[in-house]
């Protein structure tokens, strides 16, 4: 992001340069056919400028914020400017509209200055000071002060004179361009004083407001109204209303767009994480159909065997009562089993477990997890062996650890026939801990290794002899294995066994 902001505002740099000498050329070929159309040119531009920052400042103070509403201010001042700036161009020599002998449009010039310093005045002070006129205020000002600055020079021929024909500026002209360059300096000093929330919009203001001056100057030494400086300060102009546009329009519009992709990308990534929620919950609405499925079958058995004891107690023979407690034994344990990982699971997603990671010793807890299942692999005549080398530490919570190693070598035994091999190993890998639990079972179906960890999928069967499962084994698996920053995989082939593996961050 810091890399890319210088090379934003290069970009914009380069623009301003290039369109700048753009309407600088442009205005150049207009004066070689015609000063009129120089000067008409030249007027359009402003008075398009002025109107585009009272729209742009308008609407943007529904933000509500000093600045905007300072803004807003300015843009009022410059709205009215423009309404004299179009009597101006409209009066000028040789347009045609009024009479060309009547000095019409260098005092409507001059009532436009006048009205274009007060709103950089008004804008000035509101940034340094508290000053927050109303609205409405602002508009019968300069709307009253429009209104009378005309009827002074159509109507009532008050106004006084400004520039006479073959003669050049009066006293009054002069006094007032140094005035209106006098008082837009006090307004520069101010903004450069002001702490603007965008030092950018200060600097191209300020930039303005000394282009504007250097204008008013110039426009203090002509005699023809078609002279080199009148030329010269048509163009200061030209550029001091540029530098306003890439302040107040050009980079308002440009912050508006950012934050509009800002939002839409902010959007994108709501509406993303909404389906994702929306498929996540849609998978665990069928996982919990189906656990209530698996739940219900062994309770179900329950109910028949222990109805048909109660039924027929002395009925059965002795055989068939032991036979029929230990399917009442089997399906009590299938149930609290599937119970117990279901209750470990939800405490898993609602964050209710711990999770305090440490170095561990991996051979420990491998041996451990042995252990505990030796009962198991001793009856199913199945060899089990820790090939973990002693002191592989990984830094992991030990208590999920221990539940991923008891899940996966429990799974592995459920699925390895008498006489065969379940082994634990782990070597390095990547900066990680790989630890693998690989079996000589009856090994998994290519379609159904994708579904293993999938809470959607819940691929539960049965081991060689008849084991249950419930399918929330390897599901823990992952969210324990994932929660302490690692992954969890399975490479199978029928008939040739399994081979789970999972990583863990070393220490």
């Amino acid at each position: 992001m810091s890399a890319a902001m210088p090379r934003v505002a290069r970009e914009i740099r380069i623009t301003m340069i290039l369109a700048l000498a753009t309407i600088a050329i442009a205005l150049y070929l207009g004066r070689i056919g015609s000063y009129l159309l120089f000067h008409s040119l030249a007027e359009i531009f402003s008075v398009a400028v002025a109107c585009g920052v009272y729209m742009v400042s308008w609407n943007f103070r529904e933000r509500d914020t000093p600045e905007s509403r300072n803004l807003a201010y300015l843009g009022i001042g410059f709205l009215f400017t423009a309404i004299l700036d179009i009597f101006h161009l409209l009066t000028y020599h040789g347009m045609g509209v009024m009479d060309p002998y009547r000095d019409f449009a260098t005092k409507f010039w001059l009532a436009a200055r006048y009205l274009q310093t007060a709103s950089l005045l008004v804008f000035a002070f509101a940034l340094r000071t508290r000053f927050r006129p109303p609205y409405r205020a602002l508009f019968a000002a300069f709307g009253g002060a429009t209104i009378l600055f005309i009827l002074l020079i159509l109507r009532w021929d008050a106004f006084p004179t400004a520039f006479v024909e073959g003669v050049g500026l009066t006293p009054f002209k002069i006094i007032s361009e140094y005035a209106i360059s006098s008082l837009l300096a006090v307004a520069l000093l101010l903004i450069l004083r002001s702490r603007m929330s965008e030092p950018l919009v200060a600097r191209l203001l300020a930039a303005s407001l000394g282009l504007t001056i250097a204008s008013e100057l110039l426009f203090t030494l002509y005699i023809r109204s078609d002279g080199l400086a009148n030329q010269l300060g048509h163009y200061l102009k030209i550029a001091a209303f540029f530098l306003t546009y890439q302040a107040l329009i050009a980079h308002q519009v440009r912050k508006r767009l950012a934050i509009i992709r800002e939002l839409e990308a902010a959007r994108q990534d709501l509406e993303a994480k909404k389906a994702a929620l929306l498929e996540v919950n849609a998978a665990k609405d069928k996982f919990f159909s189906i656990l209530a499925h698996d739940l219900r079958n062994p309770l179900s058995g329950v109910q028949t065997v222990a109805e048909l004891l109660a039924g027929r107690y002395e009925e059965l023979s002795e055989a068939e009562r032991r036979k029929f407690a230990g399917m009442l034994r089997d399906g009590a344990d299938q149930s609290l089993a599937l119970m117990n990982s279901l209750l470990l699971w939800v405490r898993a997603q609602t964050g209710r477990i711990p999770w305090e990671p440490e170095r561990i010793d991996l051979a420990l807890a491998s041996e451990e997890a042995i252990l505990q299942l030796r009962a198991v692999a001793e009856r199913k005549k199945v060899r089990l062996e820790c090939a973990v080398p002693h002191g592989t530490q990984a830094y992991a919570d030990g208590n999920m650890v221990a539940t991923v190693l008891r899940n996966l070598i429990a799974n592995a035994l459920k699925f390895t026939p008498s006489g065969g091999l379940v082994r634990v190993r782990s070597e390095s890998s990547n900066g990680h801990l790989a630890t693998s639990v690989t079996d000589t079972g009856v090994g998994i179906d290519a379609e159904d290794l994708d579904k293993l960890f999938r809470i959607d999928a819940h691929l539960s069967k049965r081991g060689t002899e008849g084991e249950a499962g419930n399918g929330l084994g390897l599901i823990l698996c992952r969210e324990f294995v994932e929660k302490n920053g690692g992954r969890i995989w399975a490479r199978s082939k029928p008939g040739e066994g399994s081979c789970f593996t999972f990583t863990l961050p070393r220490p």
